[in-house]
């Protein structure tokens, strides 16, 4: 079976010219198909066809795209299409550049000129947003034209949202307009499904809005809304558990890795999963409630019964629709069957088409809340969601057991997962393992020796007791055991499975799971210049998992892809295929759309698989849906998408694309622009930890928008309105881009691949600072002058005098508030703030008073509040005493008018606890003129602040008898800045 299908992909991949991309029937005639599903491939096995279908006569034309022989295009913003030759729908590609269509609509991508109802809408749009909330300057647009996959779509506008009153209002108004609108929440999503060349509703990171939550009883059920992290949800379920001192804790199922950065919308919409749900725990499966507003603006909240009755009452047409579509599918055997098939393993290509089998007819509430899940945004807005939880279990142990082969290591994971007792099971290809780390390899038997073609499985097993858990981890090592296969990484003398144990200890558990979660980023910091970082997303029965993945990596390497990895949820039979691409000339381009071709003839016709486990349609996948499905099903996405949007206004080119080389249509370059950043992979991650997330822009989009400018700068010919545009987005820059940074390096905390955005931004800061670089951008007039460095110094030198001079600065200015009242003030300085061009801030409520001054010196604990070990330690020359540092910004400012929950100020509020604990506090020497040095580093001013954070550094030492006292420090990026300095010295521990 093995050599049939390696004859088979050496065919396929002998075709130099054509790639055969196989796809059924679509709206524009290509292709004819009559069944339920196609199978391209005669040699494939009897056993890869489920029974339910098996039996039917299968017919299907296939149409190659020469994607070879085909034209680039690249649009004004970079963007690369190529066009096939002899391209079967050139109705789809009338124009690329905007200029060319701009009076001109067509609802396709790339076609969406501005006939006016742009112009109208966004008239309107005023009377319902505010204008600082609607952006249409080319930098914002530029930063919301990408997600985390590799397309790019430039939009009209992005709209900011602040509540579900004004999304009804504008999808009221893009009915009126016929104007399509996307959504929008963190935009993690790795298939092209979060962008539009439209309107783009933002309701991610938009301050405190859409992030309300409400936790019922004991944890089991919670409530949503959608622009809170996954990760949010499962802490704020765990802090439930914990204040209430339940017995038992909670999460939600889904635990996509991106968990800490996605959103419940985006992991609604995209039905995400992760390493341990599996199916049974996605959002489908858990999900009790939703509340939607539909394409009309109508409002549908699935968990109040009045709202459900009004539902049925104004839009019976719909849910009538629903229920005929349920009737109709359970009335086809053999459909049912194959949607039951499809679903037993991890699919999200396409609509979630169970919703009309899993669910009687007439209960269309139950199917519509259903059918919303995996729908990405194209059949209406979810607002919130609720969530049957599932129990978390805190006695896990993990196992890292190697194997000589693929082969090996999916035989033993059929056996794992029919004793049901791992919770997750990943698989580990060779060119993986060879990344591995030395406290990686030191754990695992004979890894450092391990042949070419070895394997390995990360093996998770959990327990609500230790007894348990014990149980359950001997029948693992059991059903390893009875697969018959060898252990070790080695084709020579065997190891038992005792020599591969299960680690209990968190510390050695977390090198495994680091190991495997890292292994992306390591990849992505490892690849050229230029290059995206790619993640193909694949499953099968886990019983062909072995032969598709040596199917699929023998396909990577007749294609020329030599640096890839093949890792995976094993238990799921779900595969990640993990490489580098390129979009810099035809040949690349095309090798990959060849790639994609191949590989979708691999899991679909051969081993009746998923194109997309776990990440969705998007444009990536839409141009493959029928190929997956076949007819039948994809009538009845068709009939879906037209009865809850039947103007095709909701994220339309997503899961329903009429183009067949959609999936090779606006690729997003990523041109050279600083080393720092090159290896950035736009994935998202940082975005949580930013400061300015919700003021201006994300370290992701100023590394987008930064490599945009630097392109338009590089470009030897620029048209007049490339220019015009890289005025604007310069402009835009300074504040949103530069002054926004807080440059503190939270950024890179959360970073794949350790980019630090902040760090970025100081560089470039210093080279407008120094003169080196007049175009950079710098954070404002003082430091961008050619008396930057100067100022700075003088600044540095004369520390003390700005640590005294502004409390009485804000005590003047809160002196004031009480005087005047807060209306003035806002008036007063919102003016000095655009005359001065931001250089003045602008006042608001929150602005503290000054803070009072410190001294420096030994604080004494009374006597009498020594606890007896603490006094008998004293007395004995052990001195328990802890240096504190109260950094610049605490000691200038103190509590803000009216703060009712202001308990002091850091120094004083520490050392209250220092001393019922029975310790001194020392204050350094010299306090009122130190500072860690970032002030002026965050600013460019890289020699004040090596001044600056050399005296911190040596009052430290010296207050800490170099090292001999611990030293506590109340700012954590201060902190950063000092370790990074020298502070973590040795002779300092």
């Amino acid at each position: 079976m093995r050599r049939a299908s390696q004859t088979a992909i050496r065919r396929l991949a002998g075709l130099q010219l054509a790639a055969s991309s196989t796809r059924t029937a679509t709206a524009v005639g290509l292709q004819q198909q009559q069944g339920l599903h196609s199978s391209g491939n005669p040699e494939a096995p009897a056993s890869s066809a489920q029974p339910a279908y098996a039996e039917e006569e299968l017919q299907h034309r296939t149409v190659s795209l020469n994607f070879h022989e085909g034209r680039l295009q690249i649009d004004d913003w970079g963007a690369v299409s190529n066009i096939p030759k002899d391209d079967p729908a050139p109705h789809l590609r009338q124009a690329v550049q905007p200029s060319a269509i701009s009076n001109k609509f067509v609802n396709h991508d790339g076609q969406r000129g501005d006939d006016g109802r742009y112009k109208a809408f966004l008239n309107d749009v005023a009377s319902v947003v505010p204008k600082k909330r609607v952006y249409t300057d080319p930098l914002h647009l530029l930063a919301y034209g990408s997600d985390a996959s590799f397309y790019r779509l430039l939009p009209k506008a992005v709209i900011k949202v602040h509540n579900e009153q004004e999304v009804q209002q504008l999808l009221q108004l893009s009915q009126r307009h016929k104007v399509p609108v996307t959504f929008r929440a963190a935009g993690t999503s790795l298939s092209g499904q979060a962008i539009t060349d439209s309107v783009i509703i933002r309701v991610g990171y938009v301050g405190k809005n859409f992030r309300g939550i409400n936790i019922q009883g004991d944890g089991s059920k919670v409530t949503a809304e959608v622009g809170l992290l996954g990760g949010e949800v499962n802490k704020l379920l765990a802090a439930h558990a914990s204040r209430n001192k339940l017995p038992i804790s909670h999460r939600i199922g889904p635990d996509p890795a991106s968990i800490d950065a996605a959103m419940i919308g985006g992991i609604v919409a995209n039905n995400a999963s992760g390493m341990c749900c599996g199916v049974a725990q996605n959002t489908y499966h858990t999900m009790a409630d939703m509340k939607i507003i539909l394409a009309d603006g109508t409002v549908l909240d699935t968990a109040d019964e009045e709202s459900r009755k009004s539902f049925m009452r104004t839009h019976a047409s719909v849910a009538n629709a629903v229920s005929d579509l349920a009737r109709e599918v359970q009335a086809d055997q053999q459909l049912t069957a194959r949607i039951k098939a499809k679903y037993k393993i991890k699919n999200t290509v396409g609509y979630s088409l169970n919703a009309l089998v899993d669910f009687p007819p007439d209960d269309p509430i139950t199917i519509i809340k259903h059918l919303m899940v995996g729908s990405e945004g194209t059949l209406g807005f979810i607002s919130n969601v609720t969530y049957n939880t599932v129990r978390e279990v805190h006695h896990k142990a993990s196992a890292f057991v190697l194997f000589p082969d693929i082969n090996s290591a999916c035989d033993s994971v059929q056996k794992l997962k029919a004793t049901q007792v791992a919770s997750a099971v990943e698989l580990v290809d060779y060119n993986s393992l060879r990344l591995a780390q030395a406290p990686f390899v030191a754990l695992v038997a004979e890894l450092a020796q391990a042949q070419e073609g070895a394997a390995g499985l990360l093996i998770e097993v959990k327990g609500e007791t230790r007894e348990e858990l014990q149980e359950r981890i001997q029948t693992a090592q059991r059903a390893l055991t009875s697969a018959g296969v060898q252990f070790d990484g080695q084709r020579k003398v065997p190891l038992g499975i005792e020599s591969y144990p299960f680690r209990f200890s968190p510390e050695e558990t977390k090198v495994f799971w680091d190991f495997r979660k890292g292994l992306i980023p390591i990849i992505g910091g490892s690849r050229s210049v230029g290059t995206s970082m790619m993640i193909e997303d694949v499953v099968c029965p886990v019983e062909h998992l072995a032969d598709m993945t040596q199917d699929l990596i023998q396909l990577f390497t007749d294609c020329g892809y030599k640096d890839f990895s093949a890792v995976g949820h094993a238990l799921e039979g779900n595969l990640h295929l993990v490489f580098a691409q390129g979009f810099r000339t035809p040949e690349e381009v095309a090798t990959f759309g060849k790639l994609l071709s191949g590989m979708a003839d691999i899991v679909v016709h051969k081993y009746n698989g998923s194109l997309k486990g776990e990440h969705g349609t998007g444009r990536n996948m839409a141009p493959f849906v029928e190929l997956e499905w076949g007819s039948r099903a994809m009538s009845y996405m068709r009939r879906i998408k037209h009865v809850f949007d039947p103007h095709n206004l909701l994220n339309p080119g997503v899961i329903i694309n009429e183009d067949p080389a959609a999936h090779l249509q606006f690729l997003k370059p990523s041109p050279p622009a600083s080393s720092l950043i090159d290896n950035c992979m736009e994935c998202g991650y940082c975005e949580a930890f930013c400061l300015s997330r919700d003021l201006t822009i994300t370290p992701r989009q100023r590394i987008q928008t930064y490599r945009e400018i630097t392109r338009l700068r590089g470009l030897p010919s620029p048209s007049k309105e490339q220019k015009e545009r890289l005025t604007r987005m310069e402009d835009v820059w300074q504040y949103d881009g530069d002054s926004t940074c807080a440059v503190d390096g939270m950024c890179a905390v959360r970073c794949p691949v350790n980019i630090n955005t902040g760090e970025f931004t100081k560089q470039l800061r210093t080279a407008a600072v120094d003169g080196l670089d007049p175009a950079a951008g710098a954070a404002s007039a003082s430091t961008s002058s050619r008396w930057g460095s100067k100022l700075a110094i003088n600044g540095a030198n004369h520390f003390k005098m700005i640590n005294n001079g502004v409390p009485y600065l804000l005590n003047t200015v809160d002196f004031f508030h009480g005087l005047l009242g807060p209306r003035v003030l806002e008036v007063v300085s919102g003016t000095m703030n655009k005359w001065s061009n931001h250089i003045v801030p602008q006042w608001n409520k929150y602005i503290p008073k000054g803070g009072q001054s410190v001294k420096s010196g030994l604080s004494l604990a009374p006597a009498a509040a020594l606890p007896t070990e603490a006094a008998k330690a004293t007395q004995s020359g052990i001195p328990r005493q802890v240096v504190f540092l109260p950094t610049c910004v605490n000691r200038m400012m103190g509590a803000a008018r009216g703060d009712a929950n202001y308990s002091g100020s850091t120094l004083e509020v520490f050392t209250n606890i220092a001393h019922k604990a029975g310790y001194q506090v020392i204050v350094p020497e010299g306090i009122s003129g130190l500072c860690c040095g970032m002030m002026f580093d965050s600013r460019g001013a890289k020699k004040a602040a090596g001044m600056k954070t050399a005296e911190a550094i040596t009052a430290l030492s010296l207050a800490s008898q170099m090292g001999k006292l611990p030293i506590v420090i109340d700012n954590s990026p201060c902190l950063a800045q000092l370790k990074s300095a020298g502070l973590n010295q040795k002779e300092l521990k």
